[in-house]
């Protein structure tokens, strides 16, 4: 049987599959050294997902055609970034609180479906190390290079694989946190649920969550404004999602079926998973960035919350909260995905017109209203 190795991203050649990695056989110690080896790529991935933010097969019907942005596209990815929400110290400190109460080991983090890096750089502030990994070679390379500068390479390393593969580059029980933003949706989490198992310690802490589309805080405008947003949303994403084919139609309504059941649908046996808590704020908002009236087909929520496990819901107007004025909600709609403007266009007349009918409620372009989030986080401990 030949050992596990992790293979780090080290370099990636834009326009290529080929990419060099760091085999990196870590101790239980990750801080005390590491013997290094140039490894090879596999030169295709094998799976089984049909819809995916982080694909990179080509010459299949999967969403990479509008995923997949230039890794030096630099105003894109700092638009992106500048519009997501910014996930607070008290949102962190709800997955540390957890962490603590069941592990004094702060040794090994991943942060799976990395992106761009935002989460890793937190991870980063609590752990001795922090695997960073994505399916997708693009959003690798941003987060290689905005981490570079803040961090040296033993602190944050880089995996080219899916979060279902993650076995296959990682050895078991090598890891105390598994943190997945806004990705569980986009996996087959069956499979990922099993390499997170095995991939943590026992004691470890599994935190998955999602967030959904930009609310009106002040309850008027939620009221007269936000079905304004809402069918923003769901004309840009219906834009995607008509008109592709069977398979990724599958991925898709997978994705919203998802979201619509604010990740209760995933299952956490009580066999593997201890302390199982679900909270949910803004639950009155909407979550799913696109549902049935996007995609055209029926959208069924489902769930398998336990009666062990903790729910909660929270009604915050100040979550997360971002003050925008209409050019700024442009600009979030502008980069709502990777790839989004070679999918959607520049919009249409009646997208254009909607935006109109928010700039009345607005008071003009350059009036700022406060927006929050809906959010779900999911923890548990690996018993």
């Amino acid at each position: 049987m030949r050992p596990m190795k992790s293979r780090h991203l080290f370099a990636l050649r834009r326009g290529t599959r080929s990419c060099i990695y760091n085999a990196l056989n870590i101790s239980s110690n990750i801080m005390a050294g590491c013997a290094t080896r140039v490894a090879q790529v596999p030169r295709r991935l094998d799976t089984k997902r049909y819809f995916s933010c982080t694909s990179t097969l080509r010459g299949q019907e999967d969403s990479e055609n509008f995923w997949r942005v230039s890794a030096d596209d630099s105003k894109f990815w700092d638009d992106y970034v500048s519009t997501r929400p910014k996930y607070s110290a008290a949102f962190y400190n709800e997955i540390y609180a957890h962490h603590s109460a069941h592990s004094s080991r702060w040794e090994t983090a991943h942060d799976v479906g990395c992106g761009a890096g935002q989460v890793s750089a937190e991870l980063a502030s609590r752990f001795a190390h922090v695997v960073a990994s994505d399916i997708n070679d693009t959003h690798l390379s941003v987060a290689q290079r905005r981490l570079a500068p803040s961090f040296e390479p033993k602190r944050i390393s880089f995996t080219h694989c899916m979060g279902e593969q993650l076995l296959e580059y990682h050895p078991p029980a090598s890891a105390d946190l598994v943190a997945v933003a806004e990705a569980m949706v986009l996996m087959d989490e069956h499979v990922a649920l099993d390499n997170f198992k095995r991939l943590l310690r026992p004691g470890g802490t599994l935190a998955f969550w999602f967030y959904g589309r930009p609310t009106f805080s002040d309850p008027k405008l939620r009221a007269e404004a936000q079905p304004l947003i809402d069918e923003i949303m769901v004309r840009n994403w219906s834009k995607v999602i008509r008109g592709s084919g069977e398979r990724r139609r599958a991925g898709f309504q997978r994705a919203a079926e998802g979201m619509k059941s604010w990740l209760d649908y995933v299952s956490l046996d009580p066999q593997t998973w201890t302390d199982v808590r679900r909270i949910k704020w803004n639950p009155s908002a909407t979550l799913p960035f696109f549902g049935e009236e996007a995609c055209g087909f029926p959208i069924n929520s489902r769930s398998s919350v336990r009666p062990s496990e903790h729910t909660e819901e929270r009604e915050d107007p100040e979550w997360w909260r971002n003050d925008w004025n209409l050019f700024e909600l442009k600009r979030y709609f502008n980069v709502l995905f990777p790839g989004f403007k070679e999918a959607v266009g520049d919009g249409d007349a009646e997208i254009n017109q909607l935006f109109q009918e928010l700039n009345g409620h607005f008071g003009g372009e350059s009036e700022v209203k406060q927006f929050t989030w809906p959010a779900v986080l999911v923890t548990a401990t690996r018993i």
